[in-house]
């Protein structure tokens, strides 16, 4: 990783810090990620159900109808198998890891068969929310996958442990990068075990329409400029000059930060930030009242107006792209398998992310599975974590839900070749390089402010050849930005 103010053990995740004083602050989001989303990843309808034998329900469930299903015992493990009882309760917010889940359900009931695990799935918003409050006050599930952005909360509340040493070793072994350690790293200590890593944005792109405007379906575009010069020519519009096909699907609406993360995608690859940190190590400000900053939002501006590549008018993220109404969008690796649910015989590549003029890196979003401190069974409890964290599960788990597992272990020789898509993402370009978001509560309110100033000057035609009005837009937007870091204590000019 480079040395830069916000990657490494600096970082954190895209989603919202959540209040655990018994009120959960609730916001608008993306999605995302993201997805999500919250800018969270567009995920499909969820519906909140249980994997395994009945068993006793979790506490302060997401309201949500739960489904039950056996654990299937499968064929017995080496050994005897073990005469613990009881039930694991699991919560996750992605309702697209169930599969998963079961699978490793029944993988672990081949040692533990007479533990019943019971999943639980709702909106990722809602499992924030319900677990929040159930953690909070000592109870909740034995099991749950939660982004850094709860789970820094609870550490800081004293709601978690660390891993115990045997599993923190095997964590260590090598088996995952330093990058995602770091993320998942507080105050020099792991707490969970890494389950999936929701970043990793690449480029989606139809090749049948690259075909028809005279492109090479096999050269994608490889920078910011050439998806602009791409765009231009994907781009269609109807007899009365009204587009009717983006050529470059952009985030330019929604709720939430995400509109802010995704303006952040070329900004970071213009050399700019929303915040970097100070010299001092410990305080923040603006970083994007700077070239890179006009640049970025330029980029917007001239794609909407100048060069006309996309609208607010049009189906935009995940959706215009299954129902073909964009010709390119960046997205993490969700939306394969969501592709294939919606639109199978879509013809389609997926590009790394473009380059910018000082960066080549993509967003990385690494997600974990916890351990409750309040489990009885700690042990038992892990034991079904390292299952669904397995190798084997990992396959699984790219394969059911399109999110990637982010051990290094894996070969993933098998999926790629069946899905070559997903290539960019499990084996992507060495020289690309990842950034995080970094880890203070208050960022998330900052790409929220951002992103209504954002969704304001993208519908200002105003700013069409008018550098002097973009200057003017973003440095009002920086300025609110180091007055929120003013508030909270945490801005340096240097």
């Amino acid at each position: 990783m480079p040395n830069d103010p916000i990657s490494g053990d600096r970082a954190l995740s895209r989603r919202r810090f959540l209040i655990l004083s018994g009120v959960v602050a609730t916001a608008g989001v993306l999605q995302a990620c993201s997805s999500g989303g919250t800018t969270s990843p567009s995920q499909p309808a969820p519906a909140a159900t249980s994997a395994g034998a009945a068993g006793a329900a979790p506490t302060s469930q997401p309201a949500a109808a739960a489904t039950s299903a056996p654990a299937a015992a499968g064929n017995a493990a080496p050994g005897t198998p073990s005469n613990k009882s009881g039930t694991l309760n699991v919560w996750t917010g992605y309702p697209e890891l169930e599969p998963m889940y079961k699978t490793a359900a029944q993988t672990f009931n081949q040692t533990y068969p007479k533990v019943d695990v019971q999943v639980l799935s709702a909106t990722l918003r809602e499992m924030e929310q319900k677990l929040s409050t159930a953690v909070s006050t000592g109870q909740g599930p034995e099991v749950y996958d939660i982004g850094p952005n709860i789970i820094v909360k609870f550490i800081d509340g004293n709601l978690a442990d660390p891993l115990p040493s045997d599993v923190d070793q095997s964590v260590r072994s090598g088996i995952y990068s330093q990058f995602i350690l770091d993320y998942l790293t507080y105050n020099g200590k792991l707490y969970g075990i890494p389950l999936l890593d929701g970043g990793r944005d690449g480029l989606y792109y139809n090749k049948a329409m690259f075909r028809d405007a005279g492109l090479d379906p096999e050269k994608p575009p490889t920078t910011f400029d050439e998806v602009m010069q791409m765009a231009q020519k994907l781009a269609k519009t109807d007899a009365s000059g009204n587009l009717t096909r983006s050529g470059h699907s952009l985030r330019l609406s929604g709720q939430g930060s995400g509109i802010a993360e995704k303006f952040w995608f070329i900004l970071r690859n213009y050399g700019g930030d929303p915040v970097v940190q100070a010299k001092d190590g410990k305080n923040w400000h603006n970083g994007y009242d700077n070239d890179a900053g006009r640049q970025t939002l330029q980029y917007y501006i001239d794609a909407v107006y100048k060069y006309h590549i996309d609208d607010q008018k049009l189906p935009h993220d995940a959706d215009a792209f299954e129902s073909e109404a964009t010709a390119m969008f960046l997205r993490e690796s969700w939306v394969i398998g969501e592709i294939a649910q919606k639109n199978p015989k879509l013809e389609y590549g997926v590009a790394p992310m473009p380059k910018g003029p000082a960066r080549w890196e993509t967003m990385a979003q690494p997600w974990g599975i916890y351990v409750n401190k309040t489990a009885q069974d700690q042990q038992l409890a892990y034991e079904f974590a390292k299952a669904v964290t397995s190798k084997d599960n990992g396959l699984v788990q790219v394969k059911t839900s399109g999110w990637i597992s982010p051990r290094q272990d894996i070969d993933w020789a098998s999926l790629t070749q069946q899905i070559p898509q997903y290539q960019v993402f499990v084996n992507p370009p060495k020289e690309i390089a990842y950034y995080a978001y970094p880890k203070f509560s208050e960022f998330d309110e900052i790409l929220t402010k951002m992103a209504d100033r954002l969704t304001n000057a993208y519908l200002d035609s105003s700013l069409n050849n008018n550098p002097d009005g973009v200057a003017k837009t973003i440095k009002d937007m920086a300025a609110e930005t180091d007055s929120l870091l003013k508030q909270a204590n945490l801005y340096s000019a240097e």
